[in-house]
C-alpha cells in the first residue's frame, strides 16, 4: 500500500482565489480556486450563539457586520440570516461562507443536544430496572455532534452474557409498558439485531443494538480525526445533509453510512495536493473543496480498481492486489462497488452494502455542476464575465448603500437589482419543511420542561449553562 501518492491526478492551478473562475463541467480535473492560508480572512460570526436571557429561547440567528441593510434571506435559505454575502469581495469566498452559514445552522443547538441526553438517561433508565448488569452507552454520531435534526440515536447495550432474541423482545416489552417507546420495531435476525422505537416525548427515532462495541471506537476515532482536521467535522455534515435529502444516506437501503461518507471525506482531505503542501487552510476553503469532492467521486475516481484506506496518513490501494478488495471486488455484473477500510478493523469494509453507489455517483456529478455553474454565474454578475490579460476582473459593479445596482452602472445584472442575496447551495442542499417543523417540535418540548421535572432539573435556558461543547 504506497501511502501519500496522488492516484488521481489532481491539477494545480496558478490562479490567485480572488480572480479564478470555476472549471467548466466535463469530466477532467478542476482549477483550484482557493484562499491562501490566511486565518483574516474568515468572518468568524458565531450562527450558534444563544441569547443570554434567562428563560428566553435560545435563537439561530447572530448575524454578522455584514447584515446592514439586506432584507433578508431568499425564500428556503434559513441559513442565509441578513447577511449581505456579496461584500465578501469574490465568489469562492461567498460559496465558503454560504456553507459555514449552512453548517452553523444545522449543527446540533444546546436544546437539541440535550433532549437527546435526557433520552438516553429515560431509556438508561429502564433498561438499568430490566437488567442490573446492564451498560446503556450511546454512541455514533451523537458522540461526535456529527448527527443531522432528523438523525437516529444509537445506543448499546452491553452485559457480560450474550443475548438472546427472546431478551430484544423483553426489552420492547419494557420500553412499551413504561412509556418510553412507540412504533417499535424489532429486528432479530440480522447481522446486528436491533430494537428500533421513536421515544414518546420527543419523537426522535432510536436503535438500540447488543453487545457491539466497534461503534463506540469508530466514534473514538471519529473525534481523532476532526482534532487533526478542522474542516472534516463541516464537510461531513454538508455531504451526510446531501446524501439524506437524496434518501441514500441508509446503508439498510444501499446508500452510504456515516462512516464510510467521514472516510471518504478524510481520504479526499488527506490526499488533496494543496492540503497535503500546506498552501491553503482547508476551513477556509469549504466551497472549492467541496466543488472538487463532488468532482471527484463524481467524475474522477476509479472505483473499479481504487479502495481507500485512512490509516497511517492515508492511501489509495489497488483492490485487486489488497485481500480486503479483491474480497468485495466481485458483485453483479456491471456493479459499482466502493471500498473503504474500517480505520479501526482492517478486515471491515465499511461500503460493502453500499449497493446504490452508481446512484450515490450520479448524484454527485448534479451536485458537481450545479455548484461550478452557480458559482460561475454569480461571478458573472458581480464582476463580469470578461477578464483582462493580468487575470483582474474587467470591471466592478457599483453599489449603493443597500447593496443596489445603481441605473447609471457601466455594467448592469438583473440578479442585483434588489436587497435580497443569493444563494450558491440551495439547489443541493435544501432543508425539507419537516426538518423545520421536527428542530421547533424539540425545541418546544425542550421549553415545555417534562424532561427536567422527570429528573429533577432547571427548566428554560437556565438548565443550559452546565453542557459542555457549547
Amino acid at each position: 500500500m504506497k501511502t501519500g501518492v496522488d492516484f488521481i491526478q489532481f491539477v494545480d492551478s496558478d490562479a490567485e482565489e480572488e480572480n479564478a473562475a470555476v472549471a467548466p463541467v466535463t469530466p477532467v480535473s478542476n482549477n483550484n480556486i482557493i484562499v491562501q492560508n490566511n486565518s483574516n480572512n474568515t468572518d468568524n460570526t458565531n450562527h450558534n450563539a444563544p441569547e443570554t436571557t434567562a428563560g428566553h429561547k435560545r435563537k439561530r440567528d447572530g448575524y454578522g457586520s455584514d447584515t446592514e441593510g439586506s432584507t433578508g434571506p431568499p425564500s428556503g435559505c434559513p441559513w442565509m440570516g441578513h447577511r449581505q454575502y456579496s461584500k465578501l469581495g469574490s465568489v469562492p469566498r461567498m460559496l465558503t461562507q454560504e456553507l459555514k452559514d449552512f453548517v452553523d445552522f444545522i449543527s446540533p443547538s444546546r436544546e437539541e443536544h440535550k433532549i437527546r441526553q435526557y433520552v438516553h438517561r429515560r431509556i438508561q433508565r429502564s433498561v438499568e430496572r430490566l437488567w442490573s448488569d446492564a451498560q446503556v452507552v450511546v454512541f455514533g454520531s451523537f458522540e461526535t455532534r456529527l448527527y443531522l435534526p432528523s438523525s437516529d440515536m444509537d445506543i448499546v447495550v452491553l452485559r457480560k452474557r450474550p443475548f438472546a432474541t427472546e431478551d430484544l423482545y423483553t426489552l420492547s416489552k419494557t420500553l412499551r409498558r413504561e412509556g418510553v417507546a412507540k412504533e417499535i420495531i424489532v429486528i432479530s435476525k440480522a447481522r446486528v439485531p436491533l430494537v428500533k422505537f421513536k421515544e414518546t416525548i420527543s419523537d426522535l427515532p432510536v436503535d438500540i443494538s447488543f453487545n457491539i462495541t466497534n461503534g463506540i471506537d469508530g466514534a473514538r476515532t471519529a473525534k481523532q480525526y476532526m482534532d487533526e482536521v478542522p474542516a472534516l467535522r463541516s464537510m461531513t455534515l454538508l455531504v451526510k445533509h446531501f446524501l439524506m435529502t437524496k434518501a441514500l444516506n441508509e446503508v439498510f437501503h444501499g446508500g452510504i453510512g456515516s462512516l464510510t461518507t467521514m472516510i471518504m471525506i478524510m481520504s479526499f482531505l488527506q490526499m488533496h495536493p494543496k492540503i497535503q503542501q500546506g498552501v491553503i487552510n482547508p476551513e477556509d476553503n469549504l466551497g472549492v473543496l467541496l466543488i472538487e469532492f463532488f468532482e471527484l467521486y463524481g467524475n474522477c475516481f476509479n472505483y473499479a480498481n481504487v479502495g481507500l484506506s485512512v490509516t497511517d496518513g492515508g492511501a489509495y490501494f489497488d483492490k485487486i492486489q489488497n485481500p480486503i478488495g479483491q474480497a468485495f471486488k466481485g458483485g453483479r455484473p456491471g456493479e459499482l462497488l466502493l471500498c473503504s477500510v474500517d480505520p479501526n478493523d482492517e478486515n471491515n469494509d465499511t461500503a460493502r452494502g453500499s449497493y446504490q453507489l452508481r446512484r450515490i455517483r450520479e448524484a454527485f456529478v448534479r451536485a458537481y455542476g450545479s455548484l461550478t455553474r452557480n458559482v460561475q454565474q454569480r461571478r458573472a454578475e458581480l464582476f463580469g464575465s470578461e477578464l483582462s490579460a493580468n487575470n483582474k476582473p474587467a470591471g466592478h459593479i457599483r453599489f449603493d448603500n443597500k447593496n443596489r445596482v445603481p441605473a447609471d452602472s457601466v455594467t448592469k445584472s438583473s440578479g442585483l437589482h434588489h436587497q435580497t442575496e443569493v444563494s450558491l447551495i440551495k439547489d443541493i442542499l435544501s432543508i425539507p419543511m419537516e426538518i423545520l417543523e421536527h428542530r421547533r417540535h424539540i425545541e418546544d418540548v425542550f421549553y415545555r420542561g417534562q424532561y427536567q421535572v422527570m429528573f429533577g432539573e432547571p427548566t428554560g435556558i437556565n438548565g443550559l449553562d452546565a453542557m459542555e461543547g457549547f
